[in-house]
């Protein structure tokens, strides 16, 4: 039996700012930006073929010493190089473990609306118009997506794989009316200031880096205990409800039981009366179930029921059930 728990830490933007640049129909002299979201996606996978698609939202925000003039639109470019050389597309991107042949990877790729981020080196991926705080402030709030892909079939050795992207930055500044949102007319990295010198367009330099821990990861824990409410007698079925909660790596199918308890007896589980000898039988529904993980903490109703029968002597009584997860290869 074997658990896969994988872990991606993922997108760390470390800005390293150009702060007072600016270039002719560029950036307005003085922007400062700073990037507010440091991991893009957090999961604990198990079985990377059923691996879920992860989102979260790219922030950053800059700010501008002189407003803008009114017919003027702030707009941002945003750009993951890839590995590729030339202009070749590339396929995925690759988390690797361990060096040369013995190299192990897992591929994915990042989508900004629905579009891959990244299919040649030197052309930016994403462009958008940045939200209006007031004069002298702007930001950017883009949802982003990640897929595993390319692993179909794949048997991942457990351990720490490494994706490490140094050429990531994000570009904000101003276009004309009539000035295109794409590349280049919008995202040039840079031109001429009219002074004859070439500056950056108030760039903010980076890191992408995804960490993927592979390794083993399953638990069951009782969110509530079953406790049936006081009775006078039972001449009648009692009914309760407890809950057990499954927390297994994403993509990782599971089978969970429950065992006959400790006082099991004539094809009936029994809670027994502290200090005495005494019985009261009772069922439970389902008594097992199938499932698959999300790695967040999964909630299972279980249903009790003590069914009519001889009253007992008063007192308290208890059973322990012993709840099992299994993991489904």
């Amino acid at each position: 039996m074997c658990i896969y728990r994988v872990f991606i830490a993922a997108m760390a933007f470390l800005p390293a700012l150009a702060g007072e640049s600016w270039a002719k129909k560029g950036s307005p002299a003085g922007i400062k930006c700073a990037v507010e979201t440091t991991t893009l996606v957090s999961v604990t996978i198990g079985n990377i073929n059923k691996a879920p698609t992860m989102t979260n939202t790219l922030s950053f925000s800059c700010s501008i010493r002189n407003a803008i003039a009114a017919n003027q639109q702030m707009v941002y470019c945003w750009h993951i190089h890839d590995s590729s050389s030339g202009n070749t597309p590339f396929t995925y991107r690759y988390a690797t473990l361990g060096t040369g042949r013995n190299q192990s990877k897992i591929g994915f790729n990042i989508y900004s609306n629905g579009t891959r981020v990244g299919d040649r080196k030197n052309a930016y991926n994403i462009t958008g118009y940045s939200t209006k705080v007031n004069d002298l402030l702007y930001r950017v709030d883009d949802p982003m997506t990640v897929r595993f892909e390319g692993n179909e079939g794949v048997s991942l050795p457990e351990g720490k794989y490494i994706y490490n992207n140094p050429r990531t930055h994000v570009v904000m500044h101003t276009i004309e009316p009539g000035d295109a949102l794409d590349y280049p007319n919008a995202c040039g990295a840079k031109e001429d200031n009219g002074g004859g010198d070439i500056v950056d367009r108030g760039q903010i330099m980076g890191n992408t880096i995804v960490d993927i821990n592979v390794r083993t990861y399953c638990d069951v824990k009782v969110g509530s205990d079953m406790v049936f409410p006081r009775q006078f007698d039972l001449k009648n079925p009692v009914n309760t409800q407890a809950q057990v909660v499954v927390n297994c790596s994403a993509g990782t199918d599971y089978q969970v039981t429950l065992d006959n308890g400790q006082n099991y007896s004539d094809n009936m589980r029994h809670m027994k009366r502290s200090g005495g000898e005494e019985l009261v039988s009772y069922n439970v529904t389902p008594e097992s179930w199938s499932d698959l993980g999300t790695s967040f903490d999964q909630p299972f109703t279980v249903a009790g029921e003590v069914p009519a029968q001889a009253t007992p002597p008063i007192g308290t009584y208890r059973d322990t059930v012993v709840v099992t997860v299994n993991i489904i290869q």
